[in-house]
């Protein structure tokens, strides 16, 4: 192999840690809905999955959901890098291909397409659902009037502001990354230096242990549920891999995919775990919300937090910006990812001439986003916590078996190496065009 070739490209690593970074420091994350939901508090699954009921791991979760997504994501963006396959839905099968007599194939093909399609309308109602919540807590707005103006919002942007928003992309994820740290990092030490966190963890370790004594569980049981929960928050990042899956293309080596993954994992726990301390320092006070009806608890975290005057203005400020930004960048997307599958299947079904999709596109695209809105608006109303408790979880679930059981099956199995020198030097006449 050229040892030129052997070396880590830096740029690859920027990229794809700038990707996986906004990509799951979404809303709900900026919001601090999702980890609390996972971590701290939630109502099971529809009976099928256990309740989160305390929450002395919380600070365990992210360092598992770090370690999951760290080997998932390495080893299915490596097989994507070596087998040359970038669409979700070819990786998916040729994933599945290589165990079974590849049986499985097409109905992973399907369960995936499901799954995906699934958290293209979850995702969009969770995005301004969780604007929505910002919004109606700041103001004192009634929920069903800021989602319906966030609904409104969303629709002249994904009408008008596509390009807009994709131009300003890293603009948006800088403004997030820089909010997030002036709220939780100082917010950590203030925690930290005043007590808060002590005096916390001392309430949740008494919950955990009164409910054990009246016979709710153990100490064993109750690490497994936490455990298992920080599983379901990984599986929910994981979910929406065939988004990952595209940008394997743009490692030359399996070193330079290792840095950006190992990289990537390390800049999310830092802030999901900043995050989990921030909430378990506000557990009584956010506890109290969330059985009231809160769901946007950043916000408690600031207010409760070493900001006073102007400086809590001004990081409300932030955090709201930043949960906006998180929002209209993921709905913007999704929404576009949707009309794309949508038309493109419409336009290959009827057998249209491809002047004639070009035309009709804009119309069509108009009233699919319409309808689009109108169906995730109406689901937003279930409310934050109900999204993401039920809906991605849901996602989550699915996830084991369309990525999580074939990455097992198909690392024991094994693949050879790409012959990297030639990806180096497709990629080098890709830049020369």
């Amino acid at each position: 192999m050229n040892n030129s070739n052997n070396k880590i490209d830096w740029r690859a690593v920027i990229i794809f840690v700038s990707i996986a970074y906004s990509s799951q420091c979404g809303g709900g994350f900026a919001s601090g809905s999702t980890p609390w939901t996972y971590f701290f508090k939630n109502t099971g699954f529809f009976g099928l999955l256990p309740e989160v009921t305390q929450s002395y791991f919380a600070l365990l979760g992210p360092l598992v959901v770090a370690i999951i997504n760290c080997v998932v994501i390495y080893f299915f963006m490596k097989f994507a890098m070596d087998f040359r396959v970038f669409d979700y839905a070819n990786f998916q099968a040729k994933y599945a291909e290589r165990f079974w007599g590849g049986k499985l194939a097409k109905p992973l093909q399907w369960i995936y397409e499901f799954n995906f399609n699934w958290l293209l309308i979850v995702c969009m109602a969770l995005a301004y659902s969780t604007s929505g919540s910002a919004l109606h807590e700041l103001t004192g707005i009634p929920y069903l009037l800021t989602t319906f103006i966030i609904g409104i919002i969303m629709f002249l942007l994904c009408m008008k502001g596509t390009d807009l928003v994709r131009k300003n992309a890293v603009f948006m994820s800088v403004v997030i990354f820089i909010s997030l740290v002036v709220v939780h990092v100082p917010n950590v030490f203030y925690n930290i230096a005043s007590g808060k966190l002590a005096t916390e963890k001392a309430v949740i370790a008494n919950e955990m242990n009164s409910a054990i004594a009246s016979g709710a569980g153990s100490y064993i049981k109750f690490l497994l549920i936490a455990l298992f929960w920080a599983y379901i928050f990984s599986g929910q990042n994981l979910a929406g891999y065939g988004a990952y899956v595209n940008h394997a293309q743009i490692f030359r080596n399996k070193k330079t995919l290792r840095v950006a993954v190992i990289l990537s994992v390390i800049a999310n726990w830092a802030f999901l775990e900043m995050s989990a301390v921030n909430l378990m320092a506000n557990y009584s006070d956010i506890f109290e919300g969330w059985k009231n009806g809160t769901a946007v608890y950043s916000i408690m975290i600031v207010q409760n937090g070493w900001a006073q005057g102007g400086i809590k203005v001004l990081s409300l400020t932030l955090i709201t910006i930043a949960i906006f930004f998180a929002t209209i960048s993921t709905a913007i997307n999704y929404a576009q990812g949707f009309n794309d599958r949508v038309l493109n299947w419409w336009e290959k079904r009827q057998n249209e001439d491809p002047e004639v999709s070009a035309q009709k596109r804009n119309k069509r695209g108009a009233l699919l986003t319409f309808l689009y809105i109108v169906l995730t608006w109406a689901i937003s109303q279930v409310g934050l916590t109900a999204l993401v408790a039920k809906g991605l979880t849901a996602a989550s679930f699915i996830t084991i078996f369309t990525l999580i059981i074939p990455t097992i099956i198909n690392v024991v199995i094994g693949w050879k190496d790409a012959d990297y020198d030639a990806i180096a030097a497709e990629l080098d006449a890709k830049e020369k065009h």
